[in-house]
C-alpha cells in the first residue's frame, strides 16, 4: 500500500533539506514524497494577512526546484499539491498524478481544471460536503482517490470519526485512504487495521524537528515504525 510522507513546506525554503527529506522518507518506507507548490501572490490574495504572506514566502517551494526534486525521487514517487491553476501547470510534466488539498477540493472549477490533464487525482476531504464531492464525481472523469482528513493542525484522535472512510468508500467507489493530522502512530493505523485504509499520509520531518509543521509531524525513527506496522496489519 502507498505511504505518503507528506514534507509540504518543512523543508523551511532549502532545497537541501528538501531532497534530505525525500532520500529519509524513502529509507523509512514512504512510497510517494509529497511537497506544496504555490505562488505566494495568488495564493496570499488578502493582503491583510501581510505575516502569512512573509512567512510562506520564505519557506516557499520554488519552480527550479520542481525538475530537481522529481529527479531525486528514485525509487519513491514524487507527488505535489497545486494550489492554483498556473502552479498546476507548472507541476504538471513531472508527476504520475495530482494532489489537491481540502479548501481547492471545494473548488470544483479548479479540481476540473487539475482533472483536465488527464492523469489521476488525489483529494483531502477535510473542508467539503458529500454534495461537493458528488460534483465531483458527476463531472470529472479521471480516477479519484479519496483522503478522509480533518483540516485542524493538530487534530485529537476523537476529531476522526474512521468510520467516515468506510461512507466515502460506499458512496463513491473508489479508493479511500486517510490524512492524518494527530500527533503520533495510532488513529493511521487504527485506520488500516479497522477500516482498510488504502493510502496513509501524515507529515513528515527530519529529526532536529526545525520546521513549520512540527506540530503535526513524525520524526524518521516515529515514521519508519509507522510504516513497519501499518504493512505487517495490511497483509494479515
Amino acid at each position: 500500500m502507498d505511504i505518503i510522507a507528506e514534507i509540504g513546506l518543512n523543508h523551511g525554503g532549502s532545497l537541501e533539506r528538501a531532497v534530505e527529506l525525500i532520500h529519509t522518507a524513502k529509507e523509512c518506507g514512504a512510497t510517494m514524497a509529497k511537497f506544496q507548490f504555490f505562488y505566494t501572490d495568488v495564493l496570499c490574495t488578502n493582503r491583510n494577512s501581510f505575516d502569512s504572506y512573509k512567512l510562506l514566502d520564505k519557506i516557499k517551494m520554488h519552480p527550479q526546484w520542481i525538475p530537481i526534486l522529481a529527479r531525486e525521487c528514485k525509487g519513491i514517487k514524487f507527488l505535489c499539491t497545486p494550489f492554483c491553476n498556473y502552479s498546476a501547470e507548472a507541476i504538471e510534466p513531472y508527476v504520475e498524478m495530482f494532489k489537491i488539498a481540502s479548501p481547492e477540493t471545494c473548488n470544483i472549477n479548479f479540481v476540473k481544471h487539475v482533472a483536465g490533464y488527464g492523469k489521476p487525482i488525489m483529494l483531502s476531504t477535510g473542508k467539503c460536503t458529500y454534495e461537493q464531492l458528488d460534483r465531483i464525481f458527476d463531472q470529472v472523469s479521471v480516477p479519484i482517490t479519496l483522503l478522509y482528513c480533518k483540516s485542524l493542525y493538530p487534530a485529537l484522535p476523537g476529531d476522526y470519526d474512521l468510520n467516515e472512510i468506510d461512507r466515502l468508500r460506499k458512496r463513491y467507489q473508489c479508493e479511500v485512504g486517510i490524512s492524518c493530522h494527530c500527533a503520533g502512530l495510532k488513529t493511521a493505523i487504527e485506520a488500516v487495521e479497522s477500516h482498510n485504509a488504502s493510502i496513509v499520509e501524515k507529515h513528515f520531518m527530519l529529526p532536529d524537528g526545525n520546521c513549520v509543521d512540527s506540530v503535526v509531524s513524525l520524526r524518521p525513527a516515529d515514521f519508519k515504525k509507522m510504516c513497519e506496522i501499518i504493512r505487517r496489519r495490511s497483509w494479515i
